[in-house]
């Protein structure tokens, strides 16, 4: 055996080795926030819908760290995508329709806004920003057309994922833990089909980056020279992953109208910046270090985001009108707080400079 030959070996078990110690990092680190987001329930008496809450806007996170961390392409669809997903799949359930069918569904009607978006921007050159704005304007009469005009559309009455094993789920839940676990069953039911949805999500989505087709997508936004250069048509990849991450925004647009039991032409307004908001703090609090990580953070981002949300409402009584208010303050937190961060670090080091000078 030649010396080359062990080198290679010691590089590649070194790597593994490596590559462990990412996961079991991420892992306790996922462990800890977990535990510290139960505390915080507890303690603050924070309802658990916002858990459920979180995992129907989850996918949002997902989407947009797909456009602006993968494909790196200032994409506003999301805000268009989600009613436009949500309004195909409240009108599908009141038109009697099966919820699963409604939520494909959804996700068809998200992918589409983004293949639009995506049009706009490779036919006509148009930059990928004023490209969603534009889609964004015209998403709100495509909304309103799709609800036939109606700015709400509700589902009360109707049969939805949560409606349908609501009772059979209650009594089970009274049978097993007792009386007291009635108020909540709603809650417990939303957090088991959602989170099952949003894991399901990750998991062939995890599966699609790694294909041939993903590996190309992660390559446009990191080079999209090369990418051409390997004979790949980078703008397809760019048609491609936008009608993915939109399509994700519209399936959580379908999952949030069965959670609030209702669609609205107005749900999509500042969900663009709640996803960013949801990926600074999953990067921030997880520090993700491969894709599949980076995917697992956003979505936790955006489930400390509504948790951390529904705790200010509770420490501080808030009424329902501050929603906007509380929004605002946790994003500009979330969004504020790692550069404050770097700015204490370089602070501190320059003072530790000026001490041993």
């Amino acid at each position: 055996m030649t010396v080359d030959t062990l080198s290679s070996e010691e590089k590649a078990k070194n790597s593994s080795e490596t590559s462990n110690l990412k996961i079991s990092g991420f892992a306790i680190r996922l462990i800890l926030l977990i535990l510290v987001s139960g505390i915080f329930i507890s303690i603050g008496n924070v309802n658990i819908g916002a858990i459920g809450q979180g995992f129907s806007y989850a996918l949002v996170g997902v989407a947009v760290f797909l456009t602006f961390r993968i494909l790196d392409f200032p994409d506003l669809t999301v805000d268009g995508a989600f009613p436009i997903g949500g309004a195909i799949c409240a009108v599908l359930i009141v038109s009697g329709l099966s919820p699963e069918v409604s939520v494909v569904a959804g996700f068809v009607a998200g992918a589409l806004t983004g293949f639009v978006t995506a049009m706009i921007h490779v036919f006509f050159k148009i930059e990928g920003l004023l490209a969603s704005i534009i889609v964004i304007t015209g998403a709100y009469t495509i909304t309103l057309r799709i609800m036939d005009g109606a700015s709400n559309l509700p589902l009360i009455g109707e049969e939805t994922l949560i409606s349908r094993h609501a009772r059979p789920f209650r009594a089970w839940m009274i049978e097993q833990f007792g009386e007291d676990m009635r108020r909540q069953s709603s809650n417990l039911l939303e957090i088991a089909i959602f989170g099952f949805v949003v894991i399901l999500a990750l998991g062939i989505l995890y599966w699609f980056l790694r294909t041939e087709t993903g590996l190309a997508i992660r390559a446009t936004g990191k080079n999209p020279q090369m990418v051409q250069a390997m004979g790949l048509n980078h703008h397809l990849m760019v048609v491609v992953g936008l009608m993915v991450s939109n399509g994700l925004a519209g399936l959580a647009g379908s999952l949030a109208v069965q959670q609030l039991g209702f669609a609205d032409v107005n749900l999509g307004v500042g969900l663009i910046i709640r996803g960013l908001a949801a990926v600074i703090i999953g990067e921030v609090l997880l520090r993700p270090k491969t894709v599949g990580q980076m995917l697992i953070a956003a979505a936790a981002g955006m489930l400390v985001f509504d948790i951390s949300r529904a705790w200010v409402f509770a420490a501080l009584s808030l009424p329902s009108t501050d929603i906007r208010l509380v929004s605002a303050v946790v994003v500009l937190t979330a969004l504020g707080a790692p550069n404050l961060h770097d700015r204490w670090q370089t602070w501190r080091k320059k003072q530790q400079r000026k001490v041993t000078s």
